[in-house]
């Protein structure tokens, strides 16, 4: 089977994966997060190594901002159940699956309560929701080809579980020559441009500027430098102005026809840190989750 990589919180593992079929959870870490843990062996022995580790409650924050809000995570609960019933009839609702999930305490949950499904948190799932398994839902696999971060998102709403540790063990499975750092850290492309595009215009209506510039001039008012050159043709001349890296990458995803400039992983990466950073440091309410 190979080496896992597996996700956890609180010490259980949520999630894994092995050989060339994984999730990769980077996304869900802040920066900063690559941390020296210690990491313990089925045959007792401790040894420190590297891992992505956060609190879920910090997880919780780039799910909300990221395509899973509430509401977001909800309607692709609905889409997924749709889906699948086209050959299936599961009755499961979000509600059910939401009230499931958030009445476990993940802080007084050990290994031995997952021993009966063997430690696949999966079928410790399907087991909470043991009550909708018939013979025509499907509900074993419907859990396992369930977008994980739907699952996640829903732990994320117990308050409780908001300080516990999500911890994704990434070192052995690099060590064994499974994937390579880069291969975890690379980014989901059409996703970070989602996310990008819903962000910032979310941020430019919470910053009432209609105009690019003017919500340029806002993004480096508070904190974020122009300092980025975006290049375009003007009246057959090349003119290159300096703005902000989240605007020049708004500018590089709505005009992919503008070849003068090159959108690379990095910049989109950090051009959406950069604007999960700005939302932390908005003052009270902040900017609201839709």
């Amino acid at each position: 089977m190979g080496t896992p990589i597996t996700l956890c919180l609180n010490d259980i593992q949520i999630d894994w994966g092995t050989g060339d079929f994984w999730r990769a959870h980077h996304w869900l870490f802040p920066q900063g997060s690559l941390q020296e843990i210690e990491y313990r062996h089925d045959d007792g022995d401790v040894e420190t190594m590297p891992a992505f580790q956060t609190a879920l409650s910090e997880t919780l924050f780039r799910l909300q901002h990221l395509g899973y809000s509430e509401r977001e995570t909800e309607e692709k609960f609905h889409l997924a159940v749709q889906r699948w019933n086209r050959r299936s009839e599961l009755r499961l609702t979000f509600a059910d699956f939401h009230a499931a999930l958030t009445g476990v305490d993940f802080a007084s949950l050990t290994s031995a309560d997952l021993e009966p499904y063997i430690w696949d948190f999966r079928d410790f799932t399907a087991g909470l929701l043991a009550r909708w398994d018939t013979d025509e839902a499907g509900l074993n696999d419907f859990v396992r080809s369930l977008d994980f971060s739907i699952t996640l998102r829903v732990l994320a709403d117990r308050a409780s579980n908001g300080p516990l540790l999500l911890i994704w063990n990434h070192h052995p499975f690099v060590e064994a020559g499974w994937a390579t750092l880069e291969d975890l850290t690379d980014i989901d492309r059409q996703m970070y441009v989602a996310n990008h595009t819903v962000l910032f215009g979310r941020l430019q209506d919470f910053a009432r500027r209609p105009k690019i510039a003017g919500f340029d001039n806002w993004l480096a008012e508070n904190g974020i430098p122009q300092t980025t050159p975006y290049v375009q043709e003007h009246d057959g001349r090349l003119m290159s102005k300096k703005t902000t890296l989240p605007t020049a990458v708004r500018n590089m995803i709505h005009h992919p026809e503008n070849s003068l400039n090159r959108l690379s992983d990095d910049d989109l990466r950090a051009s959406v840190e950069l604007l999960l950073g700005l939302v932390q440091r908005l003052p009270a309410p902040g900017l609201p989750i839709v």
